[in-house]
């Protein structure tokens, strides 16, 4: 069984920001990461990214290219495709999909997952998380497309799409949105958009390079049915976290943490969405948890 100093599980900007300071603080470290490539997230942001000052980055990728030149990264040897699956909170033993390690520490950066639809399992006409309405808009053009959800994202990428689209269908399940009242604004203006209240997906038909979606509504008036060329989900996502029942969690999925980002037991530190919830996911908050998670551990193994 492999010894780790300390164990990192995430490979996005929150678990690379933490092996930087690893290596600045003189602790060993080892990444694992359950995808083939690092990067976590910012492979799936396709619009500015304006909250990590000093600079504006036009996406995800060119941040992560510019981060991976960083001289910390260049020694390290993250291990991909390799997740982990369980935490023993007694014996500090670490299981993942190929190797046990005993981990003085762990520092979970496990992200998070979008919410899924099971009325749609299966359809493939459902666009995936990392459909950017900013960069890839212009590929659905003179199409109709389905947007599900009522916040601030779903109501951004339906504004976002109305550009191209021929049409846009919002399905909110609730009588009323959750976005901030300025989107709500901006879409009454778009004369090719139309808002579903209180309706939700019942299931879906294949219809050539189309689908029809049966639909589920209080309102009278409402159809029934709808056609549409494409369907973009966006409800929301929960934390990275069944892999660790032990852990305490609030919300959907969201490791519970101290002000050092410990949870409990407390050698094991989340940073990063898995432990900030979507209220309060951000790029730069990832970063500075990321420093005060390895600097409190670093207090630990060097106290007299």
């Amino acid at each position: 069984m492999e010894h780790v100093q300390v164990l990192i599980a995430g490979g996005g900007i929150g678990g690379l920001s933490a092996a930087i300071w690893c290596h600045r603080l003189g602790l060993s470290c080892l990444l694992v990461e359950k995808a083939d490539q690092l990067g976590g997230q910012l492979l799936q942001i396709g619009n500015e990214i304006v909250d990590l000052p000093p600079r504006v980055y036009p996406h995800g990728s060119e941040l992560l290219e510019e981060l991976k030149r960083h001289p910390a990264l260049q020694t390290l040897d993250p291990r991909l495709e390799e997740a982990v699956i369980s935490i023993d909170p007694l014996s500090h033993i670490v299981t993942t999909t190929t190797n046990r390690y005993h981990a003085d520490f762990v520092i979970l950066a496990t992200g998070v997952s979008p919410n899924l639809i099971p009325a749609l399992a299966g359809c493939s006409r459902v666009l995936t998380t990392a459909f950017s309405t900013t960069a890839n808009a212009a590929s659905v053009a003179g199409q109709d497309i389905a947007v599900i959800g009522g916040g601030d994202r779903a109501l951004e990428s339906a504004a976002n799409l109305s550009k191209y689209a021929n049409h846009v269908d919002i399905l909110v399940r609730r009588d009323h949105l959750r976005a901030r009242s300025q989107w709500s604004e901006k879409l009454e203006k778009l004369s090719n958009l139309r808002i579903l209240w209180e309706t939700e997906i019942a299931s879906y038909e294949p219809r050539e390079e189309r689908v029809l979606l049966t639909l589920h509504t209080k309102r009278a008036g409402q159809p029934s049915e709808i056609t549409v060329d494409w369907i973009l989900p966006r409800i929301g996502v929960h934390g990275n976290s069944d892999s660790f029942p032990a852990l305490r969690t609030f919300g959907d999925g969201y490791l519970h943490t101290d002000e050092y980002q410990r949870t409990s037991p407390s050698w094991i530190y989340a940073l990063g969405d898995v432990s900030n919830g979507a209220s309060y996911a951000s790029l730069s908050l990832a970063v500075g948890q990321a420093m005060k998670a390895v600097k409190h551990i670093s207090q630990q193994i060097h106290q007299p």
